[in-house]
């Protein structure tokens, strides 16, 4: 396991509660999403989640010492997604500022100059697979699992995936809900490859040490010329297009049913989490792939 360390606060202000981990070893900064009894969900706003784990990304590509950043989570899931505050959204507005807000933070997470490389140690869903995806290599752990799996109530969240696995594939995910293996997720392209479990991290931290030895100016360089081939290739237009697409689809999630015609909204508000997980997930029990 690797020891953490808690990121610095700001003098004369309470403390927030800790929700990200920044540690340095050698070269290399390792940033941990750390709320595990919560299965590192991702909260947006002052103090969340996201508003730490960019602090910690933004000061490890500000130190000069540092030539690669490592993202991981603690426990048994990298990210089970994003926390259902958006059910409380109700007007196009609301939605359109929570979903900038929330592509403003990925676009900041791929324009590090610094490379990363997202270390998947468990459960990778919804908007933690939406973040993976902006990090510029994934490696995962044999006991890993990915999926979009926040489209089975409505929601949204593919627009990334067809520039790494192929508009099939992305359609797939999507317009199915499967969770997927670490092994699938490699022979499609998502992930540059999997370890066991007992042996990924030392892998993920080799790799990271061999990144941060390149000559520094040629991978900041380098990263730039990948993605502007990306931006090229339609990133950017895609972005803007499925902030306005997202917006209204996420709208009509108020209204999303489960297969049994029930509203995930009434579900939650009269029976509660278990009941709207299990409506949820249900219909896709056992996975459709082996």
């Amino acid at each position: 396991m690797w020891a953490m360390t808690d990121l610095e606060g700001v003098e004369g202000r309470p403390t927030p509660p800790r929700l990200v981990r920044y540690e340095r070893v050698g070269r290399v900064a390792v940033v941990t999403l750390d709320n595990p009894d919560k299965l590192n969900v991702i909260d947006h706003g002052p103090d969340s989640m996201a508003a730490q784990l960019l602090d910690a990304l933004r000061t490890a590509d500000d130190d000069d010492d540092i030539g690669c950043i490592v993202l991981t989570g603690q426990g048994r899931a990298f990210s089970a997604g994003g926390g259902l505050g958006g059910m409380a959204r109700t007007s196009p507005a609301d939605w359109y500022a929570f979903i900038e807000g929330n592509a403003a933070e990925t676009q900041a997470i791929r324009s590090l100059r610094k490379p990363t490389i997202g270390a998947i140690n468990g459960i990778c869903y919804g908007f933690g697979l939406i973040l993976a995806t902006h990090l510029d290599m994934i490696v995962a752990s044999a006991e890993a699992r990915f999926g979009l799996i926040e489209t089975r109530i409505g929601s949204t969240g593919a627009q990334t995936l067809p520039y790494l696995v192929g508009p099939q594939w992305a359609k797939f995910l999507a317009l199915s809900g499967e969770i997927i293996s670490a092994q699938t997720a490699r022979d499609i392209g998502l992930v540059l490859q999997i370890f066991p479990h007992d042996t990924f991290r030392a892998k993920v931290m080799d790799l990271a040490r061999r990144v941060s030895e390149m000559p520094a100016e040629a991978v900041v360089l380098n990263k730039r010329v990948i993605n502007s081939a990306m931006d090229l290739m339609g990133w950017e237009t895609q972005r803007n297009l499925s902030t306005a697409i997202n917006t209204v689809t996420n709208m009509a999630s108020v209204d999303a049913r489960s297969a049994d015609g029930r509203r995930f909204a009434d579900i939650m508000r009269d029976e509660g989490w278990s009941a709207y997980k299990a409506a949820r997930d249900e219909p896709f029990t056992p996975p459709w792939l082996d």
